[in-house]
């Protein structure tokens, strides 16, 4: 990882920071650019949920973001 990647992962993690919700996370994630593409939701139980993102579009060698949404 260089050190952009470095500070685009911290600038990236502040932002899902201030999300309240799963809502607002994909949000977030359509708004970038490319914008992320949901890949799965695997669900744990009836209140917590994980998000799996293609977090650089939906092409092949896409990086994952994976959300605990609780």
């Amino acid at each position: 990882m260089t050190a952009g990647e470095g500070a685009g992962l911290d600038a990236l993690r502040a932002a899902l920071a201030r999300c309240g919700s799963l809502a607002e996370a994909i949000k977030l994630g359509l708004l970038r650019a490319p914008a992320w593409t949901v890949v799965d939701v695997v669900v744990q139980d009836e209140f917590t949920h994980d998000v799996v993102f293609a977090a650089d579009g939906a092409g092949p060698g896409a990086r994952a973001l994976v959300l605990d949404c609780t």
